[in-house]
């Protein structure tokens, strides 16, 4: 990568145009798209496809899937290395909205471990190319799940991991928990 900065996706913001503009702006190593479901991707949905659209100045690049089904989390990522280009994956157990961390996605990933790293597991192994993950420090106060995930995650072949500092509960408020992704 040209520079260790990563552009981090963000919800209706890091499409092509921003991440372009980023770029010019200087010093990003990698840029990563909006979150993209996996079913939606797989179905050829108008908004999925334009949420992954690049070109080659918006390299190296990252798409980041969500889903809760394994088999369409693999096959989303094999289709992306396939049909996209993509540089990298990113997997997303991070999001606190509501419509995807109460179905089992996103956060919601957070409250079940085995699970969770089955399906991660398994998209390692159904691509070639590097797989990341990012995720919160747990689902709430009581259920602090990142370390043991981050430990399992290296273990299957996870080339990163980047830790928002809020639990699921916390959304996007209260104090980043330093601490927490020290751990």
């Amino acid at each position: 990568m040209p520079s260790r900065f990563l552009l981090s996706p963000l919800a209706g913001y890091t499409n092509l145009s921003f991440r372009l503009v980023v770029r010019e702006l200087g010093g990003v190593g990698l840029g990563t798209t909006d979150l993209v479901n996996c079913r939606g991707l797989l179905a050829g949905n108008r908004k999925s496809l334009d949420l992954i659209e690049s070109c080659p100045e918006d390299r190296p690049f990252a798409v980041q899937i969500f889903g809760r089904d394994a088999s369409l989390m693999r096959d989303a990522a094999s289709w992306l290395e396939e049909h996209a280009g993509v540089d990298t994956i990113d997997l997303n157990m991070g999001c606190p909205v509501d419509r995807i961390a109460n179905h089992g996605g996103g956060a919601g990933m957070m409250r079940e471990a085995d699970r969770t790293i089955s399906l991660v597991e398994g998209v390692v192994a159904a691509v070639g190319v590097p797989v990341s993950v990012k995720m919160r420090l747990g689902w709430d106060s009581t259920q602090l799940t990142a370390p043991r995930f981050a430990r399992e995650f290296e273990q299957v072949g996870v080339a990163a991991v980047a830790v928002h500092g809020r639990t699921r509960e916390q959304g996007f408020k209260g104090q980043v928990d330093r601490d927490g992704i020290r751990q």
